[in-house]
């Protein structure tokens, strides 16, 4: 087999295995949390504020249980044939801008209706504002239904007056909470199935059908909405609080925390792993902001105690494999002379036996078990499948930014959205590129190292004859280190922020470990002699 084509099929074979790996934990995110972060990006064209409205009282048909709503105003947003969109007058525009938040135009709705439109298809136009106003109203009808109904945000009797700050406050939180509902009709509800019941009923109630979004415009919402949220994975959290930043959601959304008991029945390496580690982030990176630090630096300083701790139980485990590999580093002037005995081990049969036999007596000799590595890399790559799925998962991460980048975002996004080169994005690009070469840089010097170490001691060795057998096994070594290197690579690029920071930690650590295991060794064989 030629060198290119061997190196072709090691290299897709590892990518083949870290993608199908990579997909094995699970998605901690509920049907809830999808909903939410969805209503982030639409939460409709209707804005409730303090005001002089009558009182809006209900009635929920399944407990007979009763809320009002009193002092409150409805601001509807209009559509502006100017921008081929919806949004709102000047004075919430002037309002809103205070806030960072960006409803004069409803920019996610509005790409959607300009997409489809550019498409030639029939969209949404002036007097639509009835049909999505509709859909708002049914929206909080059913938010205070499920409300009475299954929550302890409302209580029977209770009722909200807009024009105090902490009911207004309250408010929000309990649309917030169960924004879901626009989408979901609970946990367990099937996908759209609420939006489709609340779509029903508002085209039911305007009169003209034109003025009702089309076929195609709802096809492609659909598709969009789906888009926003494919991705999300950092659901993972032990507090119920609002993490990341989502559509027009500076504040991020609500997420629920979860119990190690659904982490087990999400699989084994879940419960086992994954979750263990989401919650010793959430209670370091919770720590550190009790001392006045912020999110981001919270999170930077969770991920790094968490290396620390994940690293130091895997040297625990390692702890053989390492002190056998600095032996064969010591051993590398032996090797090479029994290698030098039998230059014809590549093709004589009796050669390559008398030379393995040769081989296994030194590895006795010297209490060396040439098969502990490939033991040690079956435990370290599932622990490494579950430090992903919880440092990508974790929801603390999500919050905050460290130098601009936060680090739930993947370094290639980063980098690729030309806004985080300037002072629009904070200059994250700038951060996600000086990781990136922090942990490329750092990894390539962890693991060629111990081959550096090795070749060091082997040139200590006059050169006695050559073994083809063993060039071609160097060879192949090399190809296989090369081809895992650039694999990590290429992963640190691809998957989350946190990760690029835990890979550089790991890595510094594996430098500090290899120099102080090679040096105890070579001081006990100083001893010995």
């Amino acid at each position: 087999m030629k060198k290119r084509t061997k190196i072709g099929l090691s290299l897709g074979v590892t990518i083949l295995g870290l993608v199908t790996l990579s997909s094995c934990t699970a998605n901690f995110c509920t049907r809830v949390d999808v909903g939410r972060m969805m209503y982030a990006f639409d939460p409709g064209i209707t804005r409730y504020e303090a005001g002089s409205e009558a009182p809006l009282d209900f009635t929920s048909p399944e407990t007979g249980s009763t809320f009002t709503l009193k002092n409150y105003s409805i601001t509807t947003a209009h559509f502006d044939d100017e921008i081929g969109g919806f949004r709102f007058g000047n004075e919430i525009k002037e309002k809103e801008k205070k806030t960072n938040i960006n409803v004069d135009k409803l920019t996610y709705l509005n790409s959607i209706i300009s997409s489809v439109g550019k498409s030639g298809y029939v969209t949404v136009d002036a007097g639509s504002e009835l049909y999505f106003a509709t859909f708002d109203k049914i929206l909080l009808r059913e938010v205070i239904y499920y409300g009475l109904d299954h929550t302890s945000e409302i209580s029977d009797g209770d009722s909200l007056d807009l024009s105090k700050s902490e009911d207004l406050a309250k408010f929000n939180r309990i649309l917030s909470k169960l924004s879901f509902l626009k989408y979901f009709s609970s946990e367990a509800g099937k996908k759209w199935d609420n939006w489709t019941l609340i779509d029903a009923e508002a085209r039911g109630k305007v009169e003209d059908f034109n003025k009702c979004p089309s076929t195609d415009f709802v096809a492609a919402y659909k598709a969009k909405l789906n888009s926003y949220v494919a991705s999300a994975r950092t659901c993972l959290t032990t507090k119920t609080d609002k993490y990341g930043s989502y559509g027009y959601s500076t504040e991020g959304v609500y997420l629920d925390g979860q119990s190690w008991s659904r982490a087990w029945s999400l699989g084994l390496f879940e419960g086992l792993l994954v979750y263990p580690i989401g919650w010793l982030i959430d209670q370091i990176s919770s720590g550190f902001r009790g001392t006045g630090a912020s999110a981001g630096v919270a999170a930077l300083l969770a991920i790094v105690f968490v290396t620390l701790i994940v690293r130091g139980l895997m040297l625990l485990a390692t702890f053989k494999q390492n002190s056998s590999n600095a032996k064969m580093t010591e051993l590398q002037p032996e090797i090479q002379k029994i290698q030098a005995k039998y230059p014809n081990s590549n093709t004589s049969q009796v050669e390559k036996q008398r030379m393995a036999e040769e081989m296994n007596r030194l590895y006795k000799k010297n209490k060396i078990n040439p098969f502990t590595t490939i033991i040690v890399m079956i435990v370290q790559f599932p622990v490494f499948i579950c430090v992903w799925g919880a440092l990508s998962g974790s929801a603390a991460l999500a919050n905050g930014s460290v130098l601009g980048l936060k680090l739930s975002v993947t370094i290639r996004d980063a980098l690729f959205n030309q806004a985080n080169w300037g002072p629009a994005g904070g200059y994250s690009a700038v951060t996600a590129l000086f990781l990136f070469l922090l942990m490329a840089g750092a990894q390539t010097v962890s693991m060629l190292l111990p081959q550096w170490y090795q070749k060091k001691k082997a040139k200590e060795v006059a050169k006695l004859g050559k073994n083809p057998a063993q060039k071609s096994q160097n060879n192949q070594m090399k190809i296989f280190t090369y081809v895992m290197l650039a694999m990590i690579i290429f992963m640190g690029f691809s998957l989350a922020s946190a990760m690029g920071v835990y890979w550089f930690i790991g890595a510094v650590i594996s430098v500090i470990q290899t120099v102080i295991t090679q040096a105890v060794t070579a001081h006990h064989k100083k001893k010995k002699i």
